[in-house]
């Protein structure tokens, strides 16, 4: 599994734990790596062999890797479903088959430093704010060597931007890339210009810099960001500020945001199925959902677990149920009216693509048109 640093390698661990009490005669050896550096890594065992049993998953590269792992549907007793959100479930499948059991559920949000806003004079961002009030809250917000936005080269992040400014798909529905559609080209055109043109965004230092838009903003270097529900337990723990979260801000056609999600399989090279399949049960089973949620780890793939997930964000404002509606009321809104992104075949080097070559449009030296041709073209290689 992807981790980004001590704590969820703990969480993990602890999941991994969960099994060996429920099945002592199973022990789940746990590996992890940055989410940047894994589906690199899972590629490079896949072709050495060498292929863990049980597969981390991320709705988005599923398509890409779905050769790699057993359809759970052909494995007794693991694809017990009942109690997943449908939409978790669904975003994990491939051809109709069900390829991994979800752990997660999540949407994109802007989060904001409330801090910031109050001390601006601003009214804070709510449902029904518009990409016009984003702008001008960005503008407002950037002073002092601080911006008021963070650009992003995760697809998630900056690609829910695009959907929500007008509708702009890089994915036909036919799953082949569409990266220099008009559309996708005037929204990447909007939000590049954030900081070329406005100067009210800041840009990654290197194409490197993955989570940059996230770390500027918990470190206080921005006032805000697009990022998943699945960090907002962190943020609010790491932030020396009041954090805020909000929907995304709405185009004509309203707030948009994409909807993935996370999950476990098992690879098709495993030598212990059956084994697995336990260790799946228990992986996203209610005690590890419970546990997740309340770690603030993830909105909860099972409907059960959520209250948990929203009394962590209660925990966590220290009892500021106003906050903690605000921000449950944001991310069912977000899943409610989200849209599934299911990528390319190839998406995983499409996003490398994306931290290549949109760090030339960030920065000015290139066009959004001009990054987006060269992207379309290797993507289809």
């Amino acid at each position: 599994m992807w981790a980004s640093g001590a704590d969820e390698e703990k969480q993990l661990q602890h999941l991994a734990s969960l099994v060996t009490q429920k099945y002592p005669d199973i022990k789940v050896d746990l590996k992890t790596a940055p989410f940047k550096d894994y589906f690199t890594k899972l590629q490079t065992q896949a072709a050495g062999g060498d292929q863990p049993c049980i597969v981390s998953m991320q709705s988005l590269r599923l398509s890409g890797f779905a050769d790699l792992m057993e359809p759970l549907d052909d494995l007794e007793g693991a694809t017990g479903t009942d109690g997943f959100e449908p939409a978790a479930l669904k975003a994990l499948q491939w051809d109709g088959k069900q390829y991994a059991l979800p752990m997660d559920l999540a949407s994109m949000l802007m989060y904001y430093n409330k801090d910031a806003f109050a001390k601006a004079g601003l009214a804070e961002p709510k449902t029904g704010w518009t990409v016009a009030d984003f702008e001008d809250a960005a503008k407002s917000l950037t002073r002092n060597g601080k911006t008021g936005f963070a650009l992003s080269f995760s697809d998630l992040n900056l690609l829910t931007m695009a959907l929500s400014y007008n509708g702009a798909r890089p994915v036909t529905a036919d799953g082949k890339a569409q990266l220099d559609d008009p559309a996708m080209v005037k929204a990447l055109t909007w939000y590049s210009g954030l900081a070329t043109k406005d100067k009210a965004a800041s840009v990654p230092a290197s194409s490197s810099d993955g989570g940059w838009a996230e770390t500027q903003f918990v470190n206080g270097n921005a006032m805000m960001a697009v990022d998943g529900t699945w960090n907002l337990g962190s943020t609010s723990t790491q932030a020396k500020f009041k954090v805020g979260v909000a929907p995304i801000p709405a185009g004509p056609g309203g707030s948009k945001t994409y909807v993935a999600n996370s999950g476990f399989g098992i690879s098709k090279s495993c030598a212990y199925k059956k084994e697995a399949a336990k260790a799946l049960s228990v992986l996203t089973g209610p005690e590890a959902e419970d546990y997740l949620a309340g770690q603030g780890r993830v909105f909860p793939a099972r409907t059960a677990a959520q209250p948990a997930y929203e009394k962590f964000l209660t925990r966590q404002t220290g009892g500021k149920t106003e906050t903690v509606k605000a921000g449950m009321n944001a991310v069912r809104d977000g899943l409610a009216g989200g849209v599934p992104f299911v990528g390319t075949r190839n998406w995983d080097e499409v996003n490398t693509l994306f931290s290549q070559y949109l760090l030339e449009a960030y920065t000015g030296s290139t066009t959004a048109e001009a990054a987006l041709t060269t992207i379309q073209k290797k993507a289809e290689r």
